[in-house]
């Protein structure tokens, strides 16, 4: 296997890096091991949450903000996981500010559904340019998965549509419920309805990405007949 200039990624077969110390992750397969960077981009969101239990909003806000600081500086080789850490962040931290202004515990739970719909014309935008936002979002989590299929595959394409439909509807869904259904309900069926429904479509559309990349074989360059785009995206909007 092509070694991968990413700190965590095994090559030819054995972990490495703190994967070898976790037991789960060292047994999966090489390919099947994320980025590392993945688990540092939901610092910034656990923290926040864990600091709202046991201390007030302020200094959740300041642990939320601290932790996306340290996300920010380890994660420049892989901007769009840096750019999904910090726009949870700022969704999360701003409904909870809403919510302590507008004395709302409704206002708070609204996190999930803008989150949803602010993040529609991001995937328009990646498309128009050329490189899928799930394309560009999958090479950075699991490059030794994905890495040899080009940002611009028409499965990448599908994939993305597939899921700003998605999260279209559940946005709307999500809205009606937090304007028709009680707090309690609201958290109750709010996910029952998102989470088994994100898990399914997570399950389905990660199986006919890894079916492309595994009848596509390993990296070789653009050798698998795709029109040439970067697949860095700061580099495709240049």
């Amino acid at each position: 296997m092509t070694a991968l200039g990413i700190r965590g990624v095994a090559t030819e077969g054995a972990p490495s890096g703190w994967y070898a110390g976790v037991p789960l992750l060292r047994r999966l397969p090489v390919e099947w091991q994320p980025n590392p960077r993945v688990f540092l981009t939901m610092l910034p969101v656990l923290l926040f949450y864990g600091l709202t239990k046991v201390a007030p909003a302020e200094v959740a806000v300041g642990g939320g903000f601290a932790a996306v600081t340290v996300v920010f500086l380890f994660t420049r080789e892989t901007p769009l996981l840096r750019l999904i850490a910090i726009y949870g962040y700022l969704i999360t931290a701003g409904s909870a500010l809403a919510g302590i202004l507008l004395t709302s515990e409704k206002a708070y739970l609204a996190a999930g559904p803008v989150g949803d719909a602010l993040i529609l014309p991001l995937y328009a935008w990646t498309l128009w340019r050329g490189w899928p936002l799930i394309g560009a979002i999958g090479r950075e989590i699991s490059p030794s998965m994905v890495g040899n299929l080009p940002v611009n595959a028409p499965i990448f394409v599908k994939v993305t549509l597939v899921w700003a439909g998605y999260e279209a509807v559940k946005a709307l869904v999500l809205t009606w419920m937090l304007l028709n259904l009680s707090i309690g309900e609201y958290l109750v069926y709010g996910r029952l309805f998102g989470w088994p429904t994100t898990a399914a479509l997570v399950f389905i559309c990660g199986t006919f990405i890894l079916r492309e990349a595994r009848r596509h074989g390993p990296p070789h360059g653009q050798e698998a007949g795709y029109s040439s785009v970067s697949s860095n995206p700061a580099a495709a909007a240049s």
